[in-house]
């Protein structure tokens, strides 16, 4: 794998050699002269990026990150044009001169960007809805290993938490709090025009096939160096387009393409190491002995004093690992062609043994111009990735415990390997007591748990001019993944050992296509009216057939999962699935004298998930807003460059609903004997619903867009209002239907929440500071279950094996926790209820009946975020540049459930290091129980932290050669960079770290920290190279 990647990265690296000398030679001739110089704003900072051209030719070059540019001019050539997106291009006479400054004059009626929108752009001017951007410049300031990390803290409105610190590990985006009960709360993402999924993979396989432990974001296959910008897309006026997909918000995001008399060759690359932020801090080998001898009531260890610090688990499975990425682009273009080529290489080793994820990547864009009015290109990635997992958390229930929990209970009295080097037999060690006790470094060599992804994903697309202002564009795309999970869990684990040895394999195939017919009219009426038409046609299906193979009672474990042939049990299994959505889209937009906006939009989505009583639903929306500073009696005051008032109305959904949902299913239902013939059963497994459909957001929306100072300083503010209703919720149905309960849209929920956003220069001149920061706060609630009830005991919101920790309640956010509030402890003296004795826990009786039980549980926490913010700060002194990155969290709580075992006091398992302070006779302790053998504790409020945070998230120190000093032709910009991410944490929390969701989408498990993958600090040194 390795050797091919580089082997294709030297290919790529030679073509693109080979493929520039003509493209470069172009326009250099002979008897030319090279013409230098440096491009910059009003406000004299460098403009990076500026395309410098030769007028009438193909032969231009671009500034570097510090606005200089080189460039051979031929011999007669007379002009040089530039232009730069939201500024006025300027033409310059060359004349005798060999070096040409500039500085650009900002273009504000385009107001310094286009956005994409969703079939097509427009300029941030128009723009009517709720639309905030991520440029390429902004994620090159910070490495990150997929893009969605991006937007953490960039984007108001866009809460990203990392569900896993683990190798290529998943993140949840939620725009505007959680809009879903049973469903998820993902946003649509859109890559180069093609919706993908945001989940997905193969399922199966033994111990740990069907966990959340170990899951990938599909996502995660794109690299971000690819990435031009992401327009995130958050009100309904923006999202209605997307019709029955649009409900959570809609991620846009486009790749780099080449641009028309500029040709690039860059090297992107960093390495670095990763290392835990922090460990817990448990009991060494002498208290965990005294420990024991007290729960036992006998002398196991005789002498706790001489077993010393004993082993400290945590060092044994946590190390420090490299990451590096590596990345060659070449971008070139003429009049009629422009291509963007590029391959990447990524590695990432985990904190914990046994773990990585390798990623590479070749992507092409092509763009030819065949005719006068017809136009063709592609968008295509192929992908490779490789992920080695550990047992997570998440995984216990079936591999016997995670790698992070068994290394936080492992009893330190123990040696982590024997005399012959191989990992220690608890049950050998510590006597038939540890007996069911993995050994955590076994893991590493004992347990298979790898992901193995293919992807192919693109389109073409054929674009041709009708008529002056109609244009039709065609587009077909594909989204192939290819996805195979192997699995073994070897007899050094108890759950391998019991078994005789397991393993597996499953093997999934995501085949999605997608046609799309869109037709637009663009005409300007008499410089007062301009009108945009588009009209959408498209269609997507797909297709995913999986198969998985499980074993076990194996001879050996030599071949772990190569040959499940040899085990004695092997069993077998295949499914196959599809859907398909039809759309059609309208959207028109009006602007009338560049001060009044009009936005109509609507979708019709049909959908083959739908019930046969819904099979289409109608999504429009309303946009205006008045641009204030266009007025006349805004010309009195030049300090003020935008004011704009938005206000939005619109119907998006939610079609997370279960395949086949809506129709009566047959299922196999266990095995039958007749006679001595084992017979498969099949019963029914789904009640019929006909007028099962999507669930149904509308949102409104007002916001404020100003600038001042040219632009100098921006603010950005929105008020929204969302209610969702038809959530998809199961209730009680007559037991003559033969079954318990049936799906239906029933709930309702609401949040609502403002946004700010602020970019300011600060300082301008040889010391530079921007500044750019967001606040976001939203309030969820739920405001109906299914009008019979208030309230449910979720049984999908179990953690570990507690029943019932979370609750749905009218009134209250989702994901409330729910348990018993901690009364302190029974001292000597108290009435002490029977079967409860001094040192046992005590639990507040709320209802008052002198009696504690599952009636005086009540709501103990809320996982959802009072508001989150992220505030950037850049500096540039001559050749340097500086990037401090601050992200926060305030007001979430978190569920540390690993409390509940590392606090028990129950004995075999170790304990945090507090616990050296329980109850006893003579150290009455009013917060930490006795040490008893069966001791058990409940979900309680005192389980229940503050996950508040600060965090510098990433600090990024910079120098920019200065080339156009050097006198290099051959050389355009060169960069060096250290970087570090997650340096610095404040917060009150005490696990691992504050920024965890064990339970991935599940928003009935949000804030839940089950001792899953830790996120890791990391320090990085990089290179920016182009020629």
């Amino acid at each position: 794998m390795h050797h091919s990647l580089l082997f294709a990265c030297r290919a790529l690296g030679v073509a693109a050699a080979l493929f520039c000398l003509p493209l470069r030679s172009v326009g250099q001739g002979t008897g030319g002269a090279t013409v230098r110089g440096k491009v910059t704003t009003g406000e004299n900072e460098p403009l990076p990026g500026v395309s410098v051209v030769v007028k009438g030719t193909t032969n231009g070059a671009s500034t570097d990150a510090g606005g200089n540019y080189s460039l051979s001019v031929p011999a007669g050539a007379a002009t040089l044009v530039f232009s730069y997106i939201g500024y006025t291009s300027e033409e310059v006479s060359i004349g005798n001169r060999t070096t040409i400054d500039l500085s650009l004059v900002p273009d504000i009626e385009s107001l310094s960007e286009v956005v994409v929108v969703g079939y097509g752009t427009v300029k941030k001017s128009d723009l009517t809805g709720s639309v905030a951007s991520v440029k390429s410049e902004e994620l090159k300031q910070t490495p990150i290993a997929n893009f969605v990390q991006g937007l953490q803290a960039r984007v108001s409105g866009v809460q990203v938490t990392q569900n896993s610190g683990a190798p290529g590990g998943s993140n949840s985006v939620r725009i505007r709090g959680n809009n879903s009960i049973s469903g998820s709360s993902e946003p649509l993402y859109v890559v180069d025009g093609f919706p993908v999924g945001s989940s997905g993979g193969a399922t199966g396989g033994v111990g740990f096939g069907n966990s959340t432990g170990n899951a990938l974001n599909p996502l995660s296959t794109i690299s971000p160096n690819d990435i031009e910008s992401i327009e995130v897309l958050k009100d309904a006026s923006a999202t209605a387009i997307y019709g029955t997909r649009g409900a959570n918000g809609v991620v846009l995001i486009t790749t780099k393409r080449g641009k028309a008399g500029v040709t690039n060759v860059t090297y992107d690359g960093y390495y670095g190491v990763q290392q835990i932020n922090r460990k817990l801090d448990l009991m060494n080998a002498t208290e965990f002995a005294r420990f024991e001898n007290e729960v036992s009531g006998s002398n196991l260890f005789p002498d706790p004093e001489g077993l010393g610090e004993g082993t400290d688990w945590q060092d044994e499975i946590f190390r420090e690992a490299p990451i590096q990425n590596h990345q060659i682009s070449v971008s070139s273009g003429s009049e009629k062609t422009q291509f963007s080529l590029s391959t990447d290489y990524f590695r990432q080793d985990g904190i914990i043994i046994g773990s990585d994820y390798t990623r590479g990547s070749l992507r092409l864009n092509l763009d030819h111009q065949v005719g006068r009015n017809l136009k063709v290109g592609t968008s295509l990635t192929y992908s490779y990735s490789v992920n080695n997992g550990t047992v997570s958390a998440t995984d216990a229930e079936n591999a016997g415990s995670g790698i992070v929990t068994s290394a936080l209970t492992a009893p330190p009295t123990i040696q982590p390997y024997d005399s012959l080097g191989n990992p220690t037999l608890f049950g050998n060690a510590g006597g038939a007591r540890y007996l069911d006790w993995n050994n955590p470094v076994a893991f590493e060599s004992q347990v298979l748990n790898r992901n193995t992804t293919g992807r192919l994903l693109g389109n073409l697309f054929a674009e041709y001019r009708i008529l002056e202002g109609f244009t039709y564009r065609f587009v077909v795309g594909a989204d192939l993944l290819s996805d195979v999970r192997d699995s073994y869990v070897g007899r050094l684990i108890r759950f391998g050992q019991a078994n005789g040895g397991l393993g597996g394999r499953a093997h999934a195939n995501t085949n999605n296509v997608l046609h799309e017919s869109i037709l637009t009219y663009d005409r300007k009426f008499n410089n007062d009216h301009a009108l945009t038409l588009t009209g959408v046609f498209s269609t997507q299906s797909q297709i995913r057939a999986t198969d998985n193979i499980s074993a076990l009672l194996f001879p050996n474990d030599v071949l772990t999962n190569d040959n499940l042939g040899l085990a004695t049990t092997v069993t077998a299994g295949t499914s196959r699935e599809k859907w398909r959505l039809d759309s059609y889209t309208a959207r028109a937009n009006y602007n009338f004298r560049s001060k009044y906006l009009l936005t109509l939009a609507a979708r019709v989505d049909g959908s083959s998930r739908f019930g046969a009583n819904n099979k289409y639903g109608f999504f429009p929306s309303v946009a205006v807003a008045w641009r204030i500073v266009e007025e006349g009696f805004m010309q009195s005051l030049p300090v003020v460059s935008d004011l704009k008032l938005r206000a939005s109305y619109g119907v998006t959904g939610n079609a997370d609903i279960p395949l086949y949902g809506s129709l009566a299913r047959l299922t196999p239902n266990g095995n039958y004997g007749f006679g001595n013939v084992r017979n498969v059963g099949i019963g029914p497994d789904n009640i019929a619903n006909p007028d099962l459909k999507w669930e149904n957001s509308y949102q409104t929306d007002i916001g404020v867009d100003i600038g001042l100072l040219t632009n100098r300083l921006t603010f950005t503010a929105d008020y929204y209002v969302k209610t969702t209703k038809d959530l998809l919720l199961s209730r009680s149905v007559p037991l003559s239907s033969g079954f318990a309960t049936a799906i239906g849209n029933f709930g309702e929920l609401e949040n609502r929440g403002f946004e700010v956003a602020l970019t300011a220069a600060v300082l301008n001149g040889n010391f530079k500071w921007n500044v750019s920061g967001n606040v976001s706060a939203n309030r969820n609630r739920i405001t109906k279950i299914d009008g019979t009830r208030n309230e449910i005991l979720t049984t999908s919101g179990n953690i570990g094996s507690f029943t019932n920790a979370s609750i749905l309640r009218v009134g209250e956010p989702i994901g409330s926790f729910y348990g018993y509030f901690f009364d302190g402890i029974y001292q000597t003296g108290d009435n002490v209820p029977t079967g409860k004795f001094p040192g046992d826990v005590r639990y507040r009786d709320l209802n008052g009946d002198g009696n504690v039980s599952a009636a005086d549980q009540n709501i103990i926490g809320n996982p959802n975020p009072d508001y989150i913010f992220g505030l950037t700060n850049n500096f540039r002194w001559g050749n340097f540049d500086l990037s401090v990155f601050v992200q926060g969290v305030q007001g979430n709580d978190l569920f540390f459930t690993q409390r509940l075992v590392l606090e028990v006091g129950g004995g075999l398992r170790n304990q945090l290091q507090e616990y050296v302070n329980r109850w006893t006779p003579a150290n009455p302790s009013n917060r930490y129980v006795r040490a008893y053998q069966n001791q058990r504790l409940n979900q309680a409020d005192i389980f229940i932290e503050d996950g508040s945070f600060v965090r510098f998230k990433n600090v990024t120190l910079g120098y920019n050669l200065p080339v156009d000093k050097l006198n290099l032709k051959w050389l355009k910009g060169a960069r060096l960079y250290a970087s570090g991410n997650n340096l610095l944490t404040f917060t009150d929390y005490t696990g691992y770290d504050p920024e965890v969701n064990t339970a991935g989408q599940n928003s009935l498990q949000l804030g839940v920290d089950n001792s899953g993958y830790p996120v890791a600090r990391s320090y990085l040194v990089g290179v920016q190279v182009t020629f």
